[in-house]
């Protein structure tokens, strides 16, 4: 009976074959009508194939849109870091821009710093309550700055120091409208003569300054240029203050007033020079010499105590000559 069994097995498995083969065989070589028992088996097997592949195939779209979403991911944050370094390579070739034409307005007041020295100097600090009153820079006393030295843009004259620390020093601008305003001695230029006044007050709302003790018989161009003149002995000669706009008379005829548009650009100061001149020294000397002579005439007040109306004379004229000094304006 075992036997039996094995052998069905075997003449089953013959069987199979041969029907296959013979399939295969009339699909080859036969008519070209398909048998109804391989169709069945080929719609059988598409549909298995559909049943299996629909989900499998969905899995690999994801899985791929996965993996592209992450290289996308990835090629959005490395195009943000380009745009990043970008921006900030055109802010730096900005930057240089600036520094360049800086420089090259640096030599064309080349003739007027010549046997000056200057020292290059970065603006700190300005409050924007003070915009056009004051501004701190980076240099001291460490520097050599004193007290009463000009400042220049690289276009022109901005102001001067006033007061002065280790590491930094503070600039009171021309332009100021505080009780302190700088009174600068000024010489216009007007062909092979040069023209005195006295800068002596700021026009915020037609951004020019204000020339006064001009002699109403001078002829006076527009675009003449406006330099200081170094008679107050603070700021040194040649040093360009602007350029003539208009010129009127006051009602009396005494003199004139002269309008000048500014050369610095006092919203846009970032770097300023610093002048180092001789003209600082002699001031320093005349101080020096006024209080040699505030010494002897303090001495001789001791002397003659005792004549009280005498030494209350000497002190008064003491006290005058002291307030003159103080109050000499460039």
């Amino acid at each position: 009976m075992r036997q039996f069994f094995e052998n069905k097995r075997l003449i089953v498995l013959l069987l199979s074959v041969i029907t296959s083969l013979s399939l295969m065989a009339f699909s080859i070589f036969g008519n070209q009508t398909v048998p109804e028992p391989l169709t069945w088996v080929n719609d059988v097997t598409a549909m298995i194939g559909r049943v299996v592949s629909s989900p499998a195939n969905t899995l690999m779209d994801f899985g791929e849109s996965v993996v592209e979403l992450k290289n996308t991911y990835q090629e959005n944050q490395s195009l943000k870091k380009q745009i990043n370094s970008l921006q900030e390579l055109k802010a730096q070739n900005q930057q240089l821009k600036v520094e360049n034409e800086e420089l090259n307005h640096l030599l064309d007041l080349e003739p007027t710093l010549v046997g000056k020295t200057i020292i290059s100097s970065t603006v700190i600090s300005r409050s924007p309550n003070e915009w056009l009153d004051t501004l701190t820079i980076d240099v001291g006393s460490n520097n050599g700055i004193k007290k009463d030295m000009s400042v220049m843009s690289d276009t022109g004259l901005i102001g001067r120091v006033y007061e002065v620390g280790a590491t930094s020093s503070k600039v009171r601008l021309l332009t100021s409208e505080s009780d302190e305003h700088l009174a600068v001695a000024a010489g216009i230029q007007s062909g092979d003569d040069i023209i005195y006044g006295v800068v002596s007050a700021y026009d915020k709302n037609a951004d020019e300054l204000v020339i006064d003790q001009v002699s109403p018989d001078a002829k006076i161009k527009k675009d003449s240029i406006v330099t200081t003149n170094g008679l107050g002995g603070v700021s040194p000669e040649g040093l360009i203050v602007g350029k003539v706009v208009s010129t009127s008379v006051d009602n009396f005829g005494l003199s004139q007033q002269v309008r000048v548009k500014p050369g610095a650009d006092f919203n846009s100061i970032r770097h300023v020079f610093v002048v180092m001149t001789a003209g600082n020294k002699n001031q320093e000397n005349d101080s020096t010499g006024r209080s040699a002579r505030e010494t002897i005439d303090t001495d001789s007040t001791s002397d003659s105590s005792d004549n009280t109306d005498n030494t209350t004379n000497t002190t008064n004229t003491t006290d005058t000559t002291t307030s003159e000094g103080g109050n000499t304006n460039g």
